[in-house]
């Protein structure tokens, strides 16, 4: 019977194809498999799993209202988030919009340009913003501070500092390129990982890889598209790498998706395979743990303590009705400044708290009828147990 089960067990994680990228890197760098099986990583309710939990509306008439959030930061006196379009709307820790910033003076956004800004991030003054290949620093009132240029390479979209050594990096776009650089992720001049080269034909949908700017004990994280490979990174290079394993179901066939040139298949594919995964997004530390954001149409978000391998589902962390059945994380955005982690919720999440209520016979609470009322979204800070 024990061999029976240790075979279930092998086949169910076993896949004849290899879900991950096919990443060139020296074969000599530290690796720890880790096996997840979504399903079953540690959940409960919301007053179990979290505390200090705060719902903030952000504030505005009819004209500043946000359409979507596309990317946030924190400070401890600042909520600073990028629109749908890349704007920059700033507000206090109470919900006052305090400025958008839709224009900087010497940048022109081209109409090739979805995005004003693209990236952001807090910094001891205030806050940086990407667009192309420039850097704009902001002071905490959204004031600009400068711009720099960025003179790396072309080719690469990303860049760290860890200690003295600086990291480059990029995701590959080869679609109609004769000139193929396979190059990933660099450390200062020495080419740390690539894609091979017969991987490098086809553009990646529904996976992206990153490279996070938030660092914990000098450490920072880079993931690469098609791929649950997670490379730990310091100031001398590649520390370790973490292979984490799924079941048959979450892993897909890496033949079949290097093959689709064009998104409308892309898009018929993953609505056929819902539960597979196809990468990581972003990775930050908070507390013990590391936040991880797999990327699959479902929500796949894990605080995975390194030490003890605990590993929390963020997604099975429901709410209940010590909290009115109210979300307290929408998966588009997720963050941390460190002591709290944050996210944003929206008015339908809201209408979604009110009915479960009625449905399970919950008086609806003064609160969501207050939250009700707002169009805005509705920041929201929180802590892990």
């Amino acid at each position: 019977m024990r061999i029976i089960l240790l075979c279930l067990a092998a086949l169910l994680f076993q896949s004849s194809h290899l879900a991950a990228q096919r990443l060139i890197y020296a074969k000599d760098i530290p690796l720890e498999k880790i096996r997840i099986v979504p399903e079953t990583t540690l959940g409960g309710t919301i007053s179990e799993r979290i505390s200090d939990l705060e719902y903030i509306p952000l504030k505005g008439n009819k004209n500043q209202l946000l359409d979507r959030a596309y990317s946030s930061a924190l400070t401890n006196d600042r909520i600073a988030i990028l629109s749908g379009k890349g704007y920059l709307y700033l507000y206090n820790l109470k919900g006052d919009l305090i400025k958008i910033v839709d224009e900087v003076a010497g940048i022109k956004k081209t109409k090739e340009d979805s995005h004003l800004f693209h990236h952001i991030i807090a910094t001891e003054k205030g806050f940086r913003l990407s667009y192309n290949k420039m850097k704009i620093n902001l002071d905490r009132d959204g004031n600009l501070i400068d711009t720099i240029s960025i003179n790396h390479d072309d080719s690469f979209q990303y860049t760290t500092t860890i200690g003295n050594s600086s990291w480059h990096y990029s995701v590959p776009d080869f679609i109609g390129k004769k000139d193929m650089d396979t190059k990933s992720l660099r450390r200062g001049d020495s080419t740390i990982v690539i894609y091979q080269k017969m991987d490098s034909t086809f553009l990646a949908f529904y996976s992206s890889g990153s490279l996070g700017s938030l660092q914990k004990n000098n450490k920072a994280y880079a993931s690469f598209t098609y791929s649950t490979q997670l490379f730990e990174l310091d100031s001398m290079g590649v520390s370790k790498i973490y292979q984490f394993i799924f079941p048959l179901k979450n892993t897909p066939n890496l033949d079949e998706l290097t093959k689709i040139k064009d998104y409308m298949p892309a898009m018929q594919y993953m609505n056929a395979h819902q539960s597979i995964i196809t990468g990581i997004g972003d990775v930050f530390p908070y507390q013990n743990y590391l936040i991880i954001q797999f990327q699959q149409s479902g929500n796949l978000t894990l605080a995975l303590d390194p030490t003890t391998k605990e590993i929390i589902g963020l997604q099975n962390i429901i709410p209940d009705k010590d909290n009115d059945y109210l979300a307290f994380l929408n998966y588009n955005t997720l963050g941390t400044d460190g002591e709290y982690l944050y996210s944003i919720l929206f008015p339908e999440d809201i209408r979604q708290a009110i009915g479960k209520s009625i449905d399970e016979r919950h008086p609806v609470s003064d609160r969501l009828k207050m939250l009700e009322k707002v169009n805005n979204p509705i920041f929201v800070r929180f802590k892990l147990r």
